[in-house]
């Protein structure tokens, strides 16, 4: 093997951290991974003085300069923010063009800037406790490859018909999140690989969902999901289905079927007792694991 195809190797090694949708905003070495490894870095507000961040992680209220300070932060790559005490968020930062990951925790932000939800380099969006009621229709991000939303506050978050579909999402993450409905924005993402609404208060699938073909994971547990979409069992990709704690008192035979599925957790629904024994059956036949 020659130097310069392990440099070319190397290279595709380093640039596939998003792709694998790894992301945790909590790791320490997060500055590391992702971003201009020589990009300055901001800590802690006093940081904010600091001209050009490259990278900021901000905890604990914030004050009137600080957020003042914030808004002069325009070439940031990452900015994640923790318990700031924030309904709002400034707009300015968001116009940077270099802007990766922003991820916000234990903010009631109730909307979101235009800039944010309109960038042209965002790949990973977080918001976790915020406090959301829709999600403009106006939002397009081109190159969003994640999107994380944990407990959010308000009865349902809507997201319009007039959403586009973001052709770059690889997997989105809802846990605890009130939807008035399976999200139509969705089915229209083609590059979705993993889905996951856990405890979103469902109650149906689309059949449309079978338009997803790179689709491998989709996790609706904890829903009121009565019945699942027979498109199931035609998707090609599809490995793992989580199912459990719904209202399912029936189960599409034909998804057992599905050409590479491999785990299936079907748990505290009310299906009869030899319903479940015939999914084990099936499983095993298949070679799907059955819980």
């Amino acid at each position: 093997m020659n130097s310069l195809y392990v440099i070319l190797l190397l290279i595709c090694i380093s640039s596939s951290g998003f792709s694998q949708i790894r992301f945790n905003s909590s790791d320490p070495s997060i500055f590391q991974k992702y971003g201009t490894p020589q990009a300055a870095i901001g800590k802690n507000s006093s940081d904010l003085t600091l001209k050009n961040l490259g990278k900021l992680s901000l905890s604990g209220p914030l004050r009137r300069k600080d957020l003042k300070a914030l808004s002069k932060q325009t070439q940031l790559e990452i900015l994640l923010l923790n318990s700031n005490g924030l309904t709002q968020l400034p707009e300015a930062p968001f116009t940077s063009a270099q802007l990766l990951i922003f991820s916000s925790k234990n903010n009631s932000i109730q909307s979101l800037p235009l800039a944010l939800i309109q960038s042209s380099s965002l790949e990973i969006l977080e918001l976790d406790n915020v406090a959301l009621d829709s999600i403009p229709g106006s939002a397009l991000l081109p190159k969003l490859e994640l999107l994380r939303i944990v407990k959010n506050a308000s009865d349902s978050l809507v997201f319009p018909d007039s959403l586009p579909g973001m052709p770059s999402l690889r997997a989105i993450e809802f846990f605890q999140v009130p939807l008035s409905r399976f999200p139509d924005f969705i089915v229209r993402c083609p590059n979705l690989e993993r889905i996951v609404l856990n405890g979103c208060r469902l109650d149906s699938i689309p059949e449309s969902i079978s338009s997803l073909t790179k689709l491998h994971t989709l996790d609706v547990e904890n829903n009121a999901l009565k019945k699942l979409p027979h498109a199931l069992g035609f998707m090609p990709n599809l490995r793992s289905l989580n199912v459990s704690a719904n209202q399912l008192s029936s189960f599409p035979e034909r998804l057992m079927y599905a050409p590479n599925l491999e785990e299936l957790r079907v748990k505290n629904n009310p299906l009869a007792s030899e319903d479940f024994e015939i999914l084990r059956i099936i499983g095993r036949a298949t070679k799907t694991f059955v819980d």
